[in-house]
C-alpha cells in the first residue's frame, strides 16, 4: 500500500522531485542530465498516468530524449493512424509540437529513433529507410543529436549511410555520368 494517493499531481511531483535532486547533485561533476521520456507524452495534456508532463520534465534537465519508436505510438497522431508507415511524421511533428509546449530549443532534444522490427500494428522491420527517415527528421529539427534503440543490440549499417550524391540520382555509387 502507499501512504500517499496516486494523483497526477503527485505524480508528476515526485517525478519532477526526483529529476529536480538528481540534476542538483550531479552539478559538481560537471555532466548534463537527460530523461528519457514516453514519446507520446508531448500529445498528451495529463500525465498519461505515469508523472511525465513534458513542461515538467523539461524544466529540470539539459535534455529530453523521447522514446519515439512509431510502434510505441498506439493511437498514431493526427493525420497519421498508421505511425509505423510514417516514421518520418511521427518524429518530425512530435518534436515540434515537444517544442512548443517546452518552449526550449531544437538542441535541446536527443530522441530515441526505432531501430527494432513494429510489434503493434504490421509487424514490418525498420531497415535502412525507415531508420534513415527518422533520423532525417530529427537532424532537420535540429536536436542534439538521436541514439538508436533495438532490444537485441543488433543495428543494419545501411540505416547510417546517407544515399551518396550522384548527379542524376541514379546511380547509387556516387560517380557522376
Amino acid at each position: 500500500m502507499f501512504s500517499i494517493p496516486s494523483t497526477e499531481e503527485n505524480r508528476v511531483k515526485y517525478i519532477t522531485d526526483f529529476l529536480s535532486e538528481a540534476y542538483r547533485r550531479l552539478a559538481p561533476y560537471n555532466v548534463f542530465v537527460a530523461a528519457d521520456i514516453f514519446g507520446y507524452i508531448p500529445w498528451n495534456l495529463d500525465d498519461t498516468q505515469i508523472g511525465q508532463k513534458i513542461e515538467s520534465v523539461a524544466s529540470c534537465v539539459d535534455y529530453l530524449s523521447l522514446m519515439l519508436y512509431p510502434s510505441g505510438f498506439q493511437f498514431g497522431i493526427p493525420g497519421y493512424r498508421n505511425p509505423v508507415a510514417h516514421p518520418y511524421e511521427i518524429v518530425s511533428l512530435t518534436l515540434k509540437r515537444a517544442r512548443e509546449r517546452t518552449k526550449i530549443p531544437s538542441v535541446r532534444f536527443r530522441p530515441w529513433l526505432q531501430a527494432f522490427k513494429d510489434y503493434a500494428f504490421d509487424r514490418r522491420y525498420f531497415y535502412g529507410p525507415e531508420i534513415r527517415s527518422q533520423i532525417k527528421a530529427a537532424e532537420e529539427f535540429g536536436s542534439g543529436g538521436w541514439m538508436l534503440w533495438n532490444p537485441r543490440n543488433i543495428y543494419e549499417a545501411d540505416g547510417l549511410k546517407k544515399r551518396p550524391f550522384s548527379k542524376d540520382n541514379t546511380r547509387q555509387n556516387g560517380s557522376a555520368s
